[in-house]
């Protein structure tokens, strides 16, 4: 647990503590009990009740391992008014799911639940939290596995400190809205922090394969924190959400970790500020003009070169809402279900431009519900620091599952890497070799005299 206001639980003495019902602990994980080696098909953990600081928003988060055909669903409910409202679910969750934020409300309206957060309107706020994770399975060889539970509040009285100043620049890889999937619109700036995070560790993954398993299908967005936690911890990081002030901030590049800020600002096409997701990578001072900075990436940036900014701490400390998502390295023994990738070959089809993905011989069309991202890379000689560097060109998925390259790069040729992620996270993954097309004859030369007709 790291302050008041930020709980965090996970490991078996913590577990331990709350109430199992059809539920047991193997390796400091919640597991569905099993009889004669055969999972129960559901089970329930409850935390302890958790008195908290008076506070106005909650956010809860999970890291579960979920495999195929198994769920987990997150609720909490909250105490405020002398009274406990009913449970609150943050909508059932697994990484092939498909996932939806739910909307809740307590009887007098003045607590709702939206999205990933947990609004508390009567005077003087809530005061007591309690959690509550469901696990079910349809195969009983099988359970999903939750491995660590967390519920963050922003006291009404929050008495913020500063920390010890600090001047410490971490690396964290820069990504651009520009660059990637557009169909998410702003809010694939989550997705696109969240990847580098993760990436920052030794990872290698897209931001499109976080987004894709993260979207909350409510309102087609990737917007939803609690999910981009549960997307972490499928991949096996450590992650949950937070209300920090700048001496956890200082903490958390103190200890050599990067985390995700919400900072309001204004954005291009904008009238009003919008809450935008950045990467806080450290802390530094400009001696000559005696004034303290903030390194952030910021995604909505116009290009890929202006993602790394600067920020005047007084600025930042201005427009910094006070969320955060921290994120740790990946325990060695911690079982993971993404990112999935299969690696496929890619065959000609019978129309120009056209190819299949081919498994194991095999054509494997994408399918009539395809919904998420195709889009190849040109092999341009340069060594990237990470896959989600490249230049990444949008492609067309054909009626009968192909996927169509753009006559342009037909015309010129060359080797590529195709990419298809689906609304699951899964990646199909495959290099081609473009033929390159044989140079036009020359028409305009003059043929040579041992060519000429002799004249008659």
């Amino acid at each position: 647990m790291e302050q008041r206001n930020n709980l965090v639980l996970q490991g078996t003495e913590t577990f331990s503590r709350g109430q199992l019902d059809n539920v047991a602990l193997d390796g400091g994980a919640l597991v569905l009990d099993s009889v004669a080696g055969r999972c129960l098909q559901y089970g329930s953990y409850t935390t302890p009740e958790f008195a908290m600081p008076p506070f106005c928003n909650l956010n809860v988060s999970w890291n579960a391992f979920a495999p195929h055909n198994t769920m987990v669903e997150v609720r909490c409910r909250v105490y405020a008014g002398s009274r406990w409202t009913g449970w609150m679910s943050f909508g059932k969750w697994a990484p092939g799911y498909p996932r939806c934020s739910c909307t809740s409300q307590s009887d007098d309206g003045m607590i709702f639940l939206m999205g990933d957060t947990v609004t508390v309107a009567t005077p003087g706020g809530g005061t007591g939290v309690q959690l509550q994770v469901n696990l079910s399975t349809n195969d009983d060889k099988v359970s999903p596995q939750v491995r660590l539970l967390a519920a963050a509040v922003r006291p009404l009285a929050w008495e913020k400190h500063s920390g010890h100043p600090l001047n410490r620049q971490l690396y964290l890889p820069e990504y651009c809205l520009s660059a990637h999937d557009p169909s998410f619109g702003r809010t694939m700036d989550l997705p696109l922090v969240m990847a580098a995070l993760m990436n920052c560790w030794g990872e290698d993954i897209l931001p499109e394969e976080v987004a894709y398993v993260m979207e909350d299908m409510a309102d087609r967005t990737t917007g939803n924190a609690a999910f981009a936690a549960a997307a972490a911890g499928c991949c096996g990081y450590p992650c949950w959400q937070a209300w920090m002030d700048l001496a956890d901030l200082r903490a958390q590049i103190h200890d050599g970790c990067c985390v995700a800020v919400q900072v309001e600002r204004r954005v291009r096409g904008q009238r009003d500020p919008v809450r935008v997701w950045m990467g806080l990578r450290g802390f530094d001072h400009d001696e000559a003009r005696m004034v303290d900075l903030v390194q952030l990436n910021d995604p909505a940036a116009d290009s890929d070169g202006s993602v790394g900014t600067t920020m005047a701490l007084v600025d930042f400390m201005r427009y910094f809402t006070g969320r955060a998502i921290a994120l740790r390295a990946k325990p060695r023994d911690i079982a993971s279900n993404r990112p999935r990738r299969l690696r496929c070959e890619l065959v000609p089809g019978k129309e120009e431009g056209v190819y299949f993905f081919e498994q194991h011989g095999e054509t494997d069309p994408l399918p009539e519900d395809f919904s998420g991202w195709t889009a190849y890379a040109l092999h341009d000689g340069v060594a990237h620091a990470t896959t989600a560097h490249r230049n990444f060109h949008c492609m067309e998925r054909t009626r009968d599952g192909g996927i169509r390259f753009p006559a342009a790069q037909m015309a010129e040729g060359g080797r590529c890497s195709v990419y298809a992620v689906d609304q699951t996270g899964t990646m199909r993954v495959a290099e081609v070799r473009l033929p390159k097309p044989k140079p036009a004859p020359d028409t305009a030369r003059p043929a040579s005299k041992a060519q000429a007709k002799p004249e008659r």
